[in-house]
């Protein structure tokens, strides 16, 4: 005769562990797969000790620069912002094979987190509603600082992003971000983590959407929407928005006080990809 109480036990231990992961919002630490090119070029000898020494320090001087940001907004002196595109997603996206050849609509989720509160927005859409261009995400941008800046007018914002220059490093966006900073009185910082070393609190938003995402089907663009929703309970639920074309604003047309960021315009000078932080008054 087999004795099931030893099999009972273990799935209510099981039970009971992912109970209070559930609860407690805990999630297991899971190393990314993906490295930066600076660190697999130095390990197949193609870039030099010193070429990574000095990323590695320079990604150590972002991150400890990023730190003290995130103190002072917590002390409420600032207020600090991580931002990231997620994956693109597809739609519709079902377990049904005859899709796989099928012709499905992209969908963009763009995710700010605020440092302070944990808060965080989700901006929705896909290409019928707009496109990937800067003035996209610009719109998005300055919906979030505008929300956060009606809540603390008194004090100043910081915005950490990657390089990506069509979202974060243009000159379309840095008009409109100095045209907010003037207008508001306020002032603004944008800082860039270094290339290949770009992990950000952001980016756990991206991984909570991904595994509620595992077994779900989507039918609709804006069923990304409910999943997002219901990503997150502790501390409190994302904010999602779904933003049509009445939502998005034409910052590349109606903004030109630059029409360009490079530093340098001679061969050889510092050029757009160089800039590590910028300030607008």
């Amino acid at each position: 005769m087999c004795n099931n109480k030893g099999k009972e036990n273990n799935n209510v231990s099981i039970n009971t562990f992912y109970d209070i992961v559930e609860e407690n919002n805990i999630s297991l630490f899971s190393p990314k797969k993906d490295q930066c090119d600076t660190s697999c070029g130095y390990q197949t000898n193609n870039i030099s000790e010193k070429e990574w020494k000095d990323h590695i320090e320079d990604k150590n001087r972002s991150r400890e620069e990023k730190c003290m940001d995130k103190e002072k907004a917590l002390l409420n002196e600032i207020l600090v912002f991580t931002m990231d595109l997620q994956a693109v997603k597809v739609c519709p996206y079902l377990k049904a094979s005859a899709l796989y050849y099928k012709s499905k609509l992209c969908v963009h989720n763009f995710t700010t987190y605020n440092l302070a509160t944990h808060e965080s927005t989700c901006y929705w859409w896909d290409e019928t509603q707009s496109d990937l261009s800067a003035s996209s995400f610009v719109s998005c941008i300055i919906d979030q600082i505008t929300e956060a800046h009606n809540k603390n007018p008194n004090l100043n914002i910081i915005l950490w992003s990657d390089g990506c220059c069509y979202q974060n490093r243009n000159n379309v966006l840095s008009n409109a971000l100095l045209e907010f900073a003037i207008n508001n009185k306020v002032v603004i910082e944008q800082k860039y983590l270094t290339k290949g070393e770009t992990q950000m609190d952001c980016d756990s938003v991206h991984s909570n959407i991904e595994r509620k995402l595992k077994n779900a089907d989507i039918y609709l663009p804006s069923d990304y929407v409910k999943i997002t929703q219901s990503a997150r309970k502790k501390p409190f639920p994302y904010n999602v928005k779904w933003c049509d074309t009445s939502f998005f604003k034409r910052y590349q047309i109606d903004l030109n006080r630059y029409d360009s960021l490079r530093p340098g315009k001679s061969a050889g000078d510092p050029t757009v990809t160089n800039i590590k932080s910028l300030r607008y008054r």
